[in-house]
């Protein structure tokens, strides 16, 4: 096995632990591993008309124990003329739950499947586009719309009506009624012009006012004033973090998916290419710096990703995180983003292990909540994570804990094939945003590594990323925190 490191990591012998009064069984051995396809569409709206029954079915092919759908809530476009903005437009509307009025449905038949499927561990949550803008240029006739496949998903809310309330741009939560509602009825001024107050002016006059006025009355109906709009530029991280405390108010959790993906709608031409329309979602990893609060996100998904890179975005809130900057830590995910079985997008391509005690949905929640988990990619060829642990003079930890150390850490590591293949993989151990090793051998790959220097109210993780020519594996990081040794 050929091994790479930095020098400021040492290698302490065996003999140096001995004394160390810690228990034989590892940390994680107390756990057992679901393998879970997190992010899943089907027919009730971009699931190229697979059901959740066939889902399932393919899921006990491939020897996934969990599924979590996250169907989109509202697939829907607007754009309306000013002052009529609900009268003179185009909408542009594909399938989903909440737009179909089948969110109850959607829920009720994940229920349905999973009583006839009692090995799997079935739940549904909601993918959300909560915010997007027009920029038009009218000389050259485009309408460009933005950040439409900027998502986010909401899991874990008790109600149907909870995730039906949710705040995005063209749903009920986005409505409501406020004493600024009176101002909605502006339109009524005309009106009475119109019919009664300019009885003295032409007729003509009186009647294009009252047209016009009543128009807007009608556009105005029901009177509700919304939390954000189309028409109004970028508001930033704004409607994410609305979200975000939404959905944590009433006990669910967010995550992050596909920041870095490409925009999936196409330009196109309308009336022989005399209006042009156009879609730009730009990659978006600073929202994970920008929006607080969330759970976790995609640290492993059908695209090109660099947030979970050394001392980028994940690192940068972690690091907020030792700093008391954030209450919590946020954790990394695998997102199959399944809409129909291809190539790259089975079932079980991309993939989130979850450590866990028992087999229910409580335990794979609260897996999510803590980190206790680690993101795979690669199908058949995937790579197993047999263990990952940290030791100190006091105790261990796994992903997503915190344990205390006198100076020490000595991090385990042992990674296998789950098809039992042996191949080469590449493995990078950081430390608090770098690289603290790189190891490389032939799979089942086992090893230690021993840090030291952990001082008195230091506060560090470590976290592993490895690849193969196969597969991708990332882990959740385990934290560290140093104390005053026993005198």
């Amino acid at each position: 096995m050929r091994v790479a490191r930095r020098l400021e990591t040492v290698w302490i012998g065996l003999a140096c632990w001995l004394g160390l009064a810690i228990g034989v069984a590892g940390a994680q051995e107390e756990y057992f591993e679901l393998r879970g396809a997190v992010h899943l569409h089907t027919n009730y709206s971009t699931g190229k008309k697979e059901t959740i029954a066939e889902i399932a079915q393919k899921a006990k092919e491939h020897g996934v124990d969990v599924l979590i759908f996250t169907e989109d809530d509202i697939l829907q476009v607007r754009y309306g003329l000013p002052l009529l903005r609900d009268l003179l437009g185009f909408t542009y509307t594909e399938p989903a739950p909440i737009t179909d009025g089948a969110l109850g449905e959607y829920f009720e038949e994940i229920q349905r499947v999973g009583a006839k499927h009692p090995e799997l561990i079935m739940f549904g949550g909601i993918e959300s586009n909560p915010f997007y803008y027009w920029e038009v240029d009218l000389a050259a006739l485009t309408w460009t719309m933005h950040s439409f496949d900027k998502h986010i998903i909401a899991l874990g809310m008790d109600k149907v009506e909870e995730y039906a309330q949710l705040p995005v741009i063209h749903g009920k939560g986005n409505e409501r009624w406020d004493w600024s509602s009176l101002l909605l009825l502006w339109p009524l001024i005309g009106v009475a012009y119109g019919l009664f107050l300019g009885a003295s002016h032409p007729r003509g006059l009186r009647l294009g006012v009252l047209i016009v006025s009543t128009l807007c009355l009608i556009n105005n109906f029901p009177f509700k004033v919304t939390y954000m709009d189309q028409y109004n530029g970028d508001p930033g991280s704004g409607p994410y973090q609305h979200y975000i405390d939404y959905v944590n108010r009433h006990g669910g959790l967010v995550l992050w998916p596909h920041l870095e993906a490409k925009s999936a709608i196409p330009p196109t031409d309308f009336l022989g290419g005399l209006f042009h329309f156009a879609s730009i979602t730009e990659p978006h990893p600073e929202d994970l710096v920008d929006t607080y609060d969330y759970a976790g996100f995609a640290a492993l998904y059908a695209d090109n990703i660099t947030a979970t890179e050394p001392g980028h975005q994940w690192d940068i809130v972690l690091g907020q995180y030792l700093a008391g900057q954030r209450a919590k830590p946020i954790w990394g995910e695998g997102e199959i983003d399944y809409h129909y079985d291809q190539k790259g997008g089975r079932i079980h391509d991309i993939l989130t292990v979850f450590l866990v005690k028992d087999r229910t949905r409580e335990a794979v929640m609260d897996a999510l909540r803590q980190g206790r988990m680690y993101a795979v990619r690669g199908g058949d060829e995937q790579l197993v994570l047999d263990t990952f642990e940290v030791e100190s003079e006091i105790r261990r930890g796994i992903a997503g804990e915190e344990i205390p150390s006198q100076g020490l850490a000595r991090i385990s590591m042992r990674i296998d094939k789950l098809n039992g293949k042996q191949e080469e993989v590449k493995l990078r151990l950081i430390k608090t945003g770098e690289v603290l090793a790189e190891f490389s051998g032939l799979t089942p790959l086992e090893f230690q590594q021993v840090d030291t220097g952990i001082h008195p109210g230091e506060k560090v993780y470590y976290r592993l990323m490895a690849q193969s020519r196969t597969a991708r594996l990332t882990s959740n990081p385990i934290f560290v925190t140093g104390v005053e040794g026993v005198p």
